[in-house]
C-alpha cells in the first residue's frame, strides 16, 4: 500500500535548527543545502530526505547501514539492494510530501498561483488543452494544477526525467473517471492515479504501480523526523 507523509512548514526555520537537520541527512545532501541562496529551498531539501529517512526507519525497519541512497540515470533516487521499497519526494510553498510504498511511485504538489494557460498549448497535449479550455473561467485554474500535478506525477513514476515529454502523453478521465494515460508510444507500466486534498492553496496527485483506493495521508512535524 502506498502511503503518503507530509510535512507543513509555513515559516524559516532558525539557522540552530538548519544544523541540526544538516547533522541528520547524507553528506551529499549537507553538501547540496549549503549551496541554496533561499533557505527556504535549502531547508524543504533537508526534510524531504529526512522523511524518507524516516519512513524507511519507522515502517519498513531499515537499520542506518541499511540505507544507501543512488540514482539511475535519469536522476530518480533509490535504495541500493532494497529493490521492494520505494519512494518519491515533491515540495513546494509551504508543503513537502513524501510517497512510499512496495510499487513504483511518483507524488507531485504544486501551489496554485495565477499562471499564463499559454504554457498549457506548450506542454499539454490537444485533448488536455481542450479539457482546460473547456472548463468553467472559475475552475481553469484548479483544473491547470490537476492536470500538471497528473502529468508530473507519471513521469515521476517512470522515473524517466526530463526526457519524457509533457506533451507526449495524456492524463484524462476514462468512462469510469478513472485517470488513464494515453500516448502514441507503447507504455511499459500500468499507472494508477489519485488526486489528495491537503491544503486548498495547493493540488497534489500521486502516480502508483497499483490501485489507490484507500491513500493515508500522514501529517507530521518536522521535528519527528530527528532520529
Amino acid at each position: 500500500m502506498i502511503t503518503v507523509t507530509a510535512i507543513h512548514l509555513p515559516d524559516l526555520l532558525s539557522l540552530e535548527d538548519m544544523e541540526v537537520l544538516r547533522r541528520n541527512v547524507s553528506p551529499p545532501r549537507k553538501e547540496a543545502s549549503l549551496k541554496f541562496v533561499r533557505q527556504q529551498d535549502a531547508q524543504r531539501g533537508l526534510i524531504g530526505e529526512l522523511l524518507v529517512l524516516h519512513r524507511l526507519r519507522t515502517h519498513y525497519q531499515l537499520q542506518d547501514h541499511q540505507i544507501q541512497f543512488e540514482q539511475n540515470k535519469y536522476g530518480k533516487p533509490y535504495l541500493h539492494n532494497q529493490p521492494d521499497i520505494h519512494f518519491n519526494v515533491s515540495h513546494a510553498g509551504e508543503w513537502i510530501v513524501c510517497a512510499d510504498g512496495n510499487v513504483p511511485v511518483g507524488i507531485d504538489i504544486e501551489q496554485i498561483r495565477p499562471i499564463d494557460f499559454g504554457i498549457a498549448q506548450r506542454f499539454y497535449t490537444e485533448p488536455e488543452y481542450q479539457l482546460l479550455m473547456n472548463a468553467p473561467e472559475s475552475e481553469q485554474l484548479t483544473t491547470f494544477y490537476a492536470l500538471w500535478t497528473l502529468k508530473e506525477s507519471y513521469i515521476k513514476f517512470v522515473g524517466k526525467g526530463l526526457s519524457l515529454p509533457l506533451d507526449s502523453f495524456s492524463v484524462l478521465q476514462n468512462d469510469n473517471h478513472e485517470y488513464q494515460v494515453s500516448s502514441a508510444k507503447p507504455i511499459d507500466m500500468a499507472s494508477f492515479f489519485r488526486h489528495l486534498p491537503i491544503d486548498s492553496k495547493y493540488q497534489l496527485a500521486v502516480c502508483a504501480g497499483e490501485p489507490l483506493s484507500l491513500l493515508p495521508l500522514i501529517m507530521l512535524d518536522w521535528t519527528e523526523l530527528i532520529p
